[in-house]
């Protein structure tokens, strides 16, 4: 049988509205992208919806693999306990459906460079 992944794109979420709204607006880009409904926005805290509502409904959709694409920064207690508990508790009772999680965003070599275009204007 071949595989069927769903994407999850999450942060831990804001108070402020607009955070949220940005998270949500960048799926829908990755969406239309990719022609794909198979990424899913989801928050850890903070936000709707929470990654156990978002992972179900990938799994509703025939998914039997779920990808979690972590917006977060560094590796932290969220990133290595917190998250990966949420989604072995949800997928309990979805025997078969595998997931994995990203790394933090830092360890990403293009990081650099995303960073070098925001800051070149101030250095020259």
């Amino acid at each position: 049988m071949r595989r069927k992944t769903g994407v999850l794109i999450f942060t831990h979420g804001s108070r402020v509205k607009a955070g949220n709204d940005l998270m949500l607006a960048l799926v829908e880009k990755l969406r239309r992208r990719y022609h794909t409904e198979l990424i899913e926005p989801c928050f850890m805290e903070l936000g709707r919806p929470p990654i156990p509502v978002a992972i179900k409904k990938l799994v509703r959709q025939g998914c039997t693999h779920i990808f979690g694409y972590a917006l977060f920064l560094v590796p932290g207690s969220h990133l290595k306990e917190d998250i990966p508990f949420i989604f072995e508790q949800t997928l309990k009772k979805h025997p078969g459906v595998t997931w994995e999680i990203s790394p933090p965003m830092m360890v990403d070599t293009m990081m650099v460079v995303l960073v070098a275009i925001h800051i070149v204007d101030a250095l020259y």
